[in-house]
């Protein structure tokens, strides 16, 4: 600590006064956290101090500081301890909750399989579930109006597909199929992760609930379901050699990059198809949810879409290359909208390795940091008019030479992390932009969406990720592109 400098400490900040012994415990919202979060914020600034028993905790809405943290992983800084310990008991032993040597010798491995040039070679498979999303949903509409219809659910079915054909070379086809018992059990765990990270006491562990029984079996299933796929896999590099030079697939990629004085554990290859099966099922779809929401919200912009789509794709209207999607840049920035006011990783739990200083702050080793990230994205201090919806301040003008936010000198890059950032940036950034291109352009094709009930106020539900509650849309063909938007989008390329 003598080679620090700073003029205070993490006691000298402020925060909201709990109860004796227990602190905070049961001041936690835990369906609305992230929320909680920022009203905190507003009350007693950018980092401000917890207590959950004797453990002291610093809440972080500050971009500066949240960016050092995350450019400092994993040196620095670790993932909470406790998140870690909860996924890892549930048999996750992923890149997600992995540190030090072993994050560096799974992150090589996860970072290739999703790297653009996979992503693009794998982009046929992508398309292969889009059109299975349009046939099932001209099949729906076939039916006449859908009212109260369930699109968030076929945004779950979808990137379920994506991610296990990428992951592990298998065809769910949960679209087509709508039901499937792997789908069905890998929805139960992220909520069930957010109760025990959240819960200082661990009960579960002493008390099988019929929830608790619930989860078990869930776990239980996707264990044995992924390990068939693991042996199937380890017989086909067996078979065919040529597999460890040109994997097809991320688990084969995984099992072929073995080390003989390393190898992967078999904890460790389940691990990170469990954590890609996950990822992929809650982070992107629940994107894709919200995405709806605003284009229900805003027809103006489902016709700009529509527009973009004529632009790009012609008569034809059909993706049919991946060069195609650098194209949709409209579409690409109401995506990039959508995380910014709804990140569906509002909050991520560090914790320090070393005495640290952040901004005149010292942190010392062990202590724990809840860096939030949905405040900072959606504050006037760093977005000009942050809590409105506009695409449009992340396109290039005809005359500006640097793609970024129209709205000149206030905008701030770090403020918006809705991937994470530095060494640690989520590996399926890339991989979740092409998809959501992707359906977005098969949904507005052919398709409007509504809501159902416009009184009905739709709410940001804390459940790991931040999903929508009580969003209800009606789904129907849509009606003859109207011309009056022609021409309006000439954003340079």
């Amino acid at each position: 600590m003598t080679n620090l400098n700073f003029s205070k400490t993490y006691k000298d900040l402020d925060g909201p006064k709990g109860k004796p012994i227990v602190g905070h415990i049961f001041d936690l919202e835990k369906d609305r956290l992230h929320l909680q979060y920022e009203d905190w914020a507003k009350e007693y600034g950018e980092l401000y101090n917890l207590k959950f028993l004797n453990i002291n905790v610093t809440v972080s809405t500050n971009p500066d500081t949240n960016a050092y943290i995350f450019k400092n992983r994993p040196n620095k800084f670790r993932r909470f301890k406790k998140l870690a310990d909860v996924i890892n008991e549930v048999g996750v032993d992923g890149v997600f909750t992995a540190e030090g040597e072993s994050w560096k010798k799974q992150r090589k491995v996860t970072q290739k399989a999703l790297d653009n040039k996979n992503v693009k070679a794998f982009f046929p498979s992508i398309l292969t579930v889009a059109d299975r999303l349009k046939n099932y949903w001209d099949t729906q509409v076939s039916k006449g109006d859908q009212l109260d219809y369930p699109l968030s659910k076929d945004f779950i079915r979808a990137t379920v597909d994506v991610t296990t054909n990428l992951a592990f070379g298998y065809d769910m086809n949960t679209v087509e199929n709508q039901t499937n018992d792997t789908q069905e059990h890998v929805e139960k765990i992220f909520p069930q992760l957010n109760k025990r990270v959240n819960s200082p006491i661990p009960l579960y562990k002493y008390f099988k609930t019929a929830e608790v029984k619930d989860f078990e079996e869930s776990l239980k299933y996707i264990r044995e379901h992924l390990g068939k796929f693991i042996t199937q896999a380890e017989e086909r590099l067996k078979n065919d050699p040529s597999l460890y030079e040109n994997p097809s697939n991320f688990l084969e990629a995984m099992l072929a990059s073995q080390d003989k004085d390393d190898p992967f554990t078999w904890d460790e290859i389940f691990g990170n198809l469990y954590t890609m099966l996950l990822a992929g099922e809650d982070t992107t779809s629940n994107s894709l949810t919200w995405t709806s929401y605003f284009l229900s919200k805003y027809p103006e912009v489902q016709e700009k879409i529509r527009e973009e789509i004529r632009q790009v794709l012609g008569e034809n209207g059909k993706i049919e290359s991946f060069e195609q999607i650098q194209q949709f840049q409209y579409t690409s920035a109401v995506f990039k909208e959508v995380t910014r006011l709804k990140p569906v990783t509002p909050n991520l739990y560090m914790q320090c390795l070393e005495d640290t200083v952040v901004n005149d702050v010292m942190f010392p080793k062990g202590h724990f940091i809840i860096t939030q990230l949905s405040s900072a994205a959606r504050s006037e201090e760093y977005f000009e008019k942050a809590t409105e919806f506009i695409p449009e301040r992340w396109l290039k003008e005809k005359d500006e030479p640097v793609v970024g936010c129209p709205f000149h000198g206030h905008k701030k890059a770090d403020a918006m992390k809705p991937f994470g950032g530095g060494p640690r940036l989520c590996p399926g950034k890339f991989l979740a932009e092409v998809e959501s291109v992707v359906f977005l352009v098969t949904l507005m094709k052919d398709f409007e969406i509504e809501f159902y009930d416009k009184d009905l106020e739709v709410e940001e539900l804390f459940a790991f990720t931040m999903q929508a509650k009580n969003l209800k849309l009606n789904f129907k063909k849509r009606h003859q592109v109207s011309d009056k938007l022609k021409g309006e989008l000439n954003y340079s390329n």
